[in-house]
């Protein structure tokens, strides 16, 4: 079994639940919202969702029959500070020779 590092990335790194991350980050939101903006098919998004929940980078409240969900401060803070990053190395990253490679399956 992985350790709880690599659990972490695991979780924060798949690309749809960073993206939920990222809508949260700047509203709470119901499924319906979220998978309306990211395109996500509703049993992905239910399975990234419960995910987040498990891994406490959000939260839910029942607000009538909808579901709404917030990201909670420390995982905020963080997907800011990701976000900024990703900003500065943009040019970086997408030069970069290994990660083109990982991503044709070459590596």
């Amino acid at each position: 079994m992985k350790n709880a590092t690599g659990l972490f990335f695991d979780a924060f790194a798949n690309r749809n639940r960073f993206n939920i991350l990222m809508q949260l980050r700047n509203r709470d939101m119901c499924a319906g919202d979220i998978q309306q903006t990211l395109g996500i098919e509703q049993t992905n998004l239910s399975h990234d969702l419960k995910c987040l929940l498990n891994c406490k980078f959000i939260s839910v409240r029942k607000d009538g029959r909808k579901r709404i969900y917030r990201i909670n401060n420390e995982t905020k803070n963080l997907v800011d500070e990701v976000g900024k990053h990703v900003k500065n190395y943009e040019t970086y990253l997408k030069k970069c020779g290994i990660l083109k490679e990982e991503k044709n399956g070459r590596v």
